[in-house]
């Protein structure tokens, strides 16, 4: 019951005309105008060496902004549009799922493994190269996605769980058949880091929280609350959800996702939620 432990964090950021805006979406948006930035200013600016990473500059020269920014230098394509298309389908649905803070620690997990990669590369084997594009970011979110919905069928034949696997193979043959040893190694470790956190929460488990050390300095907040009337309140007596409707809701969420999920229905599971954690700890 890992990922569905806040029902508030695979809500929208905001709307637009009533069309959600998912971090996703921004992030999509950005990664386009970070390919006509490229389209417009390759002729002119040294892409590369601004804003691609390299261990020796980066790291060594102090270019730190480069491990931000070399996954948003694109030279646009034929597939350019395809491409942005399935980045955002695909990192859509993964952050309606897992919820927003998790999808972004998944998003940094896709832009440090490559660096991590490339890096270890260079100091073993002293061949240093430039990381630049958002490949291993597609590639890292569509393997989530095929993680998250490993039954869903895709063309009415092919499970989303061979497509991740044969996606992966095909991209491996074309990195060893091109002697791309770098790139081979870094797909493989992003395809493991992809797969890996996402069976991670599935397993119930969580990062541990970064302790804000300046909330013990704050100081605390008052605020006034009207005397208690000496009329108990009501108690709403919540029928037990039956086990039927339970397993009713959490196939529609292996189906459909998380907001496929009515209010009704997120209360009913909430509830159960609550019921079982509480039996926990008695």
């Amino acid at each position: 019951m890992a990922l569905l432990s806040s029902f508030n964090e695979d809500r929208p950021v905001s709307y637009i005309r009533g069309y959600p805006i998912y971090c996703a979406t921004l992030l999509t948006v950005a990664y386009g105008v970070g390919i006509l930035l490229s389209a417009l200013l390759h002729q002119t600016v040294d892409l590369l060496g601004l804003f691609a990473f390299s261990l020796p500059r980066s790291i060594l020269q102090g270019h730190l902004w480069q491990i931000v920014t070399h996954s948003f230098v694109n030279l646009p394509s034929f597939f350019t549009l395809f491409s942005l298309f399935f980045l955002y389908i695909a990192a859509v649905e993964v952050e309606k799922y897992i919820g927003r803070a998790r999808f972004l620690t998944l998003y940094g997990l896709f832009v440090l493994t490559p660096i991590i990669a490339y890096s270890l590369w260079a100091l073993l084997l002293r061949e240093s190269y430039p990381l630049y594009g958002d490949y291993f970011v597609t590639v890292g979110f569509f393997i989530a996605f095929c993680t998250l919905y490993p039954g869903l069928q895709w063309l009415g034949f092919l499970s989303l769980r061979w497509l991740g696997v044969i996606s992966y193979a095909i991209g491996a043959i074309m990195h060893i058949s091109q002697g791309d040893w770098v790139n081979f190694f870094t797909l493989t470790l992003v395809c493991l880091a992809s797969f890996g956190y996402i069976r991670f929460l599935q397993s119930g488990f969580e990062f541990p929280s970064i302790p804000n050390p300046l909330r013990a300095l704050r100081r605390p907040r008052f605020r006034v609350v009207s005397k208690p009337s000496t009329r108990s309140a009501p108690t709403t007596d919540f029928r037990p959800a039956d086990s039927n409707e339970i397993d009713r809701l959490l196939d529609k969420i292996a189906k459909y996702g998380l907001a496929s999920l009515s209010v009704k229905e997120r209360d009913t599971l909430e509830r159960a939620r609550a019921r079982l954690l509480e039996k926990d700890r008695n």
